[in-house]
Order: structure tokens, then C-alpha cells, then sequence
């Protein structure tokens, strides 16, 4: 589309060139050329307004899916901030340091297998917008520090994920998505890292705007934005349909040390 694009565009310019040049010399120019030349103007201006309103929607059909996308980066985010508020209460600072790589695998392990069931729980969630953090009965870890300052050759097999797996209140009701982005959006330096570092910029500024942190609204010359994610989406089959999105970014979602 772009090289179509610039091939207009120079064809047009050259007939520009040609009026002008016709028109310095005196030489008169054939009225059914100058039609002509009036004509392909006007289409080549249609097209480039066609194509750059193309290029807009797409673009902006690209934002909304991504919406969906960060609204649930937040949710699994938050999720793994509580559980490191859980692993920060161990205490590993005073063993050797190939037992201290070994207990930050095991952390890792114990990440991943409670995203893990958290992922399965998530599978009976019937709406678009997640969940809560606090609509989530979080049981409590298998792992405790014992298992963390001791290595495999001390017989103690460390063991990870929780006590039981982790369920849904009763009562849990879906928010809007700037309710939610709301509630639940944590600044990033509350964060271990930059998760949120692959999304556009603008949506970090919205969702710290929403929780009066910033002056910038991305979408205040675009108000329908959010209502029209939630009319592309919103009929999804809750998570499953969201993780049918994005296969290979949510279910085993465990962002790098």
C-alpha cells in the first residue's frame, strides 16, 4: 500500500510539474488534458484520504485488541506481585551462592506453577474484563524457607504451587474496562521491572490518568474507544475466548527476572 501510495503521489507531482511548466511557457494547454490533469488530483487526494482512514482504523482496531490484552497483563501482574510479596518474607541472604541460585529456581518453579493453577481457575471465568484480586481466594504457599535454604543434596524436596487450588468468590462481578484499570492498575515501581514495557506508552499514561497520576487521557478525543472494545469483545466467552487471543502470551505467562 505504501509503494502504491508514493507511486501516486510522484505521478501526481508530475503533472503538476507538467501544468506548471506548460503554463510558464505560454503554451496552451488542451482542455481535455487539463480536465484530465484535474482529474487525477482529485482521485490521488480521494485515495490518500481512503488509504490513511484505512491505515487509522486498522490501527485502531489494533489498539482495542491490545486493550483487551493489557487489561489481563495487569490482572496476572498483580497476581505475581502477591505472590513476591509472599516470597520476600524469606530469607535466603546468608547462604552460599549455589544454594542461593538454587532457591531463586525454586521461587521461579513456584511462580510458574501458581500462575499455573490460577490460569485453570481463570477457565471458569465467564467475562471479558478480569477479575479482582481481591473476588480470588489466594490459599496459602507450599514453600517455605526451610525449603529454600536447604539444596538436593540435603533431602529436602522443596515443594511448590498452593496448599489447595485457588477459586473464585461467590459474589465477583466484572468491572467496566476503566473501572477496572482503576482498581486495579499498580504504577510500575511497585513492580519487580518494567512489565508493562511492550505496550504503547499511552496506555501506561491512561491507566496512571484513571488513578490521578497523570494529566494525560489518552482517549479524550476518542471517547467510544472503550465502549467499542467491549462491543468487539464483550461477547466473548469470558477467558477462555480472551486466552484463544492471545495463546502463547497468557497461558503461561511468567514475565523475565
Amino acid at each position: 500500500m505504501s509503494s502504491a501510495r508514493s507511486d501516486i503521489h510522484e505521478l501526481a507531482k508530475l503533472a503538476k510539474e507538467l501544468e506548471q511548466r506548460l503554463s510558464s511557457t505560454g503554451i496552451l494547454i488542451p482542455e481535455t488534458l487539463e480536465t484530465q490533469i484535474a482529474e487525477l488530483n482529485q482521485n490521488v487526494k480521494a485515495f490518500l484520504q481512503a488509504s490513511q482512514e484505512d491505515s487509522d482504523s486498522k490501527e485502531r482496531d489494533n489498539l482495542q485488541r491490545e486493550m483487551v490484552y493489557f487489561i489481563w497483563i495487569i490482572f496476572f501482574n498483580n497476581i505475581i506481585y502477591t505472590i513476591r510479596q509472599e516470597h520476600a518474607k524469606f530469607d535466603i541472604s546468608h547462604i552460599c551462592m549455589i544454594k542461593k541460585e538454587h532457591a531463586r529456581d525454586v521461587i521461579a518453579d513456584d511462580i510458574r506453577e501458581k500462575i499455573r493453577l490460577v490460569h485453570e481457575m481463570l477457565k471458569q471465568w465467564p467475562h471479558v474484563v478480569p477479575p479482582r484480586i481481591e473476588d480470588i481466594n489466594l490459599p496459602a504457599g507450599h514453600l517455605q524457607n526451610d525449603m529454600l535454604l536447604a539444596y538436593c543434596d540435603d533431602g529436602i524436596e522443596p515443594c511448590v504451587g498452593f496448599v489447595e487450588p485457588p477459586s473464585l468468590k461467590l459474589e465477583s462481578i466484572p468491572l467496566s474496562i476503566q473501572d477496572y484499570i482503576k482498581s486495579e492498575y499498580i504504577d510500575d515501581s511497585c513492580y519487580v521491572g518494567d512489565y508493562y514495557c511492550d505496550f504503547d506508552w499511552g496506555f501506561k499514561e491512561f491507566a496512571n490518568y484513571l488513578n490521578d497520576n497523570s494529566s494525560f487521557n489518552r482517549f479524550q478525543y476518542d471517547p467510544t474507544f472503550l465502549s467499542e472494545v467491549m462491543e468487539k469483545y464483550g461477547h466473548l466467552n469470558g477467558y477462555l475466548d480472551v486466552l484463544r487471543m492471545f495463546p502463547y502470551s497468557l497461558s503461561h505467562y511468567h514475565p523475565d527476572e
